[in-house]
């Protein structure tokens, strides 16, 4: 084999084996870079007011931004298949369990109707998660306040409101009953 010959075949073994790491690299580059400005989307509702809204729970029970104040406001995101969503709803059912609903209140909240899910999806999906507190179905202007229609696919996500009404901060899927309850002991607002 001549050098030309023996060139070109190093540099065809080179490509082939940078190639597909330089694709492996982009990709989870780019996951990142969504990753952390979604974050910061999902953050920047934090130090704001909870903006005035009023939804509708799966009974029909119309609910508030004044009806709401006066104690801590758990807000969790979710939506029909969601994998995470599934993961994360044993944990809120146990954290329904333990925490008294005169200590703080939690209301689900589902993106499905501006993503465009069936209704009957989404009924099935609220049947499915046995949530023993309020379920509502989030409208544009409602998800617009916090993380953006645009973003509405992002789920779970959790904001923290205390009892003046101020969004604290938010967390994004994953979480545990243990560290739902640490987030509200922090915000002062349950007993240690």
């Amino acid at each position: 084999m001549n050098k030309r010959n023996s060139f070109g075949a190093r540099r065809r073994t080179q490509v082939v084996i940078l190639l597909p790491l330089l694709l492996i690299g982009a990709w989870y580059g780019g996951k990142a870079i969504v990753r952390a400005h979604v974050d910061n989307v999902i953050q920047a509702s934090a130090g704001k007011q909870l903006p005035a809204f009023e939804l509708k729970d799966q009974s029909g029970q119309v609910w508030s931004s004044e009806r709401v104040r006066g104690k801590p406001l758990l807000l969790h995101f979710f939506r029909s298949r969601c994998h995470s969503c599934d993961i994360e709803a044993p944990e809120f059912r146990q954290l329904e369990e333990q925490l008294p609903v005169e200590k703080a209140t939690i209301l689900h909240v589902m993106t499905d109707a501006v993503l465009g899910f069936p209704e009957a999806e989404t009924l099935a999906t609220i049947e499915e998660k046995q949530f023993q507190r309020p379920v509502l179905v989030a409208d544009q202007a409602f998800v617009d306040a916090f993380h953006t229609v645009q973003w509405s696919q992002v789920t779970p996500v959790t904001y923290f409101v205390n009892a003046d009404g101020e969004v604290l901060g938010a967390w994004r899927g994953k979480q545990t009953a243990a560290s739902l309850r640490a987030a509200l002991q922090a915000g002062a607002v349950l007993p240690q």
